[in-house]
């Protein structure tokens, strides 16, 4: 049996990283041994169907859930500024509300960073992930006679796959500014592997562990094209834009190099290669693009939702007819950013508010120009993400003209208007906003920018159940590194917890 793993194997797996006993409890007729590539690339396979298609295809463990869950989604944009929170909540949320059954504990858990069963969830979702990919990647390597070719598809996308996920997990729960307080790590599986407890990495461990993992795949995936049909990450593209996003965002940790800003000067610039053209540049073709309904924009669009799971947080699609909840406002310093002439003007605000900016009935949309239906689209590698990264580059790297060059096309796709004589802090500032105005309601994007330049404290005064809570989340806050599951402390003594985090009872 050394050589041979059965899907209940692999799940037993799962649950050294996520504590849960259901991944245990599979019958004997779910066995399968993997022995063959055959083998290997049918269960790979079914997880990457579910990539693609996650309404749509059921996993082979778990639900059917894209990279960010539209439940993460709405977290990370209740966790952050753009909403006017403190005005939405009487007016809108508690007062309009058609689509929550108990809005009030809801939004309490939403605005009062309290959603800690979704912190948990994505943690399980993740290193679900991670275990399933280690054993595959451990199997492939026990089986004799693997084509170079099939050896290249199948790693490089286990690769990618493994990388994308640990990125995430690093986000969300690792201490920014701590250079200790990185996440648990392990690669391996094997007749040793239960019971093992892993502490958690350093920043710097950890990313040389993600980087190496996406530096083998673009090292395949430059000599060995990918299988049409098949493979999903291991995509040149892909793997360069998500090689920029490591390195930009390693760049201001604690493990940040000297290098950190060319390496992701030249994949963000491997990752803009030829898309210019397929940039969408008017407001309805944002909404066609970020739907999934235009086949040339380069990015992988995951639809896992609909109307009511969105909408309790962005308000519903049918406003029209008194479904709410209804006109939210948006923060002020937000809706101040746009030029008047910007075609993200009409997808975020909707023009019959009378006072301050109301956010539109059509955005997130599904794709269709009415918005007839809010779903929550997770749209992964966005060009428009990897000239973000570019412009920050160029300008960290003291090449302050080009940047502002760069910047300025960038804003011609939204017909924003130029700026001119900007250097330092103030182009610094535009970057950041840019940033802020192209990805709004973007799932985690907003409040990884919050946590990563740690420029804004967010002050909230809001009632719930007859108390007040004023709560003040400066730069660095313990709220900006997700609580680990309380199950995994409790079987796993190596980790040290986040700090800060206590579940609030009403």
């Amino acid at each position: 049996m050394k050589h041979k793993i059965f899907i209940t194997y692999l799940i037993l797996i799962f649950g050294l990283f996520t504590g849960c006993k259901k991944f245990l409890d599979l019958p004997a007729k779910n066995q399968r041994t993997v022995t063959t590539i055959t083998d290997v690339k049918s269960l790979l396979g079914a997880h990457l169907r579910v990539l693609v298609t996650p309404r749509i295809t059921k996993p082979l463990y778990g639900q059917p859930v894209p990279a960010c869950p539209i439940l993460a989604a709405t977290m990370f944009g209740a966790y952050s500024d753009d909403i006017d929170f403190e005005n939405a909540l009487p007016n809108c949320y508690l007062a309009s509300n058609t689509l929550i059954k108990t809005p009030e504990k809801t939004y309490a858990d939403m605005l009062l960073w309290n959603q800690q069963a979704t912190s948990a969830m994505l943690w399980s979702h993740h290193y679900e992930l991670v275990g399933f990919l280690n054993s595959l990647i451990d199997q492939l390597g026990t089986i004799k006679g693997v084509s170079n070719t099939d050896q290249d598809q199948l790693l490089g996308e286990m690769y990618t796959n493994r990388a994308y996920s640990l990125f995430k997990l690093l986000q969300y729960y690792g201490i920014y500014n701590n250079a200790d307080m990185g996440i648990p790590i392990y690669l391996h599986t094997g007749e040793g592997v239960l019971g093992i407890k892993p502490k958690r990495e350093t920043h710097a461990n950890s990313y040389k562990i993600i980087l190496e993992d996406l530096n083998k795949a673009l090292e395949m995936v430059n000599r060995t094209s990918p299988a049409v049909g098949y493979n999903v990450l291991y995509n040149k593209r892909y793997i360069n834009h998500l090689l920029a996003q490591v390195y930009w965002y390693k760049a201001e940790s604690p493990a940040k190099e000297a290098s950190d800003y060319s390496n992701v000067k030249t994949h963000s610039l491997a990752a803009l290669e030829a898309v210019d053209a397929l940039i969408p540049t008017t407001a309805a073709a944002r909404i066609a693009a970020y739907g999934g309904l235009d086949p040339n924009y380069p990015v992988i669009v995951q639809q896992a939702s609909s109307n009511a799971d969105v909408s309790g947080l962005y308000g519903g699609a049918y406003q029209y007819i008194g479904f709410g909840p209804m006109n939210i406002p948006l923060s002020a310093d937000f809706a101040a950013l746009f030029t008047s002439t910007d075609i993200r003007v009409s997808n975020y605000f909707n023009t019959a508010g009378a006072t301050g900016k109301i956010l539109s009935a059509a955005w997130p949309s599904d794709g269709t120009a009415s918005g007839s239906t809010k779903a929550g689209q997770t749209v992964m590698f966005k060009p428009e993400e990897a000239y973000m990264m570019l412009i920050e580059a160029q300008f960290r790297l003291g090449a302050e003209g080009e940047a502002l060059i760069t910047l300025n096309k960038f804003r011609a796709f939204r017909s924003a208007g130029d700026f001119t004589g900007l250097s330092g802090t103030a182009l610094l500032t535009e970057i950041i906003n840019e940033r802020r105005r192209e990805f709004f309601a973007d799932t985690d994007k907003r409040w990884l920018d919050l946590k990563r330049y740690a420029n804004k404290t967010i002050n909230r005064n809001i009632r719930f159940f007859n108390k007040q809570y004023n709560i003040t989340v400066p730069p660095n806050d313990y709220r900006y590194a997700l609580p680990i599951p309380l199950v995994e402390i409790q079987q796993n003594n190596n980790i040290v917890p986040n700090p800060g985090w206590a579940l609030i009872e009403y």
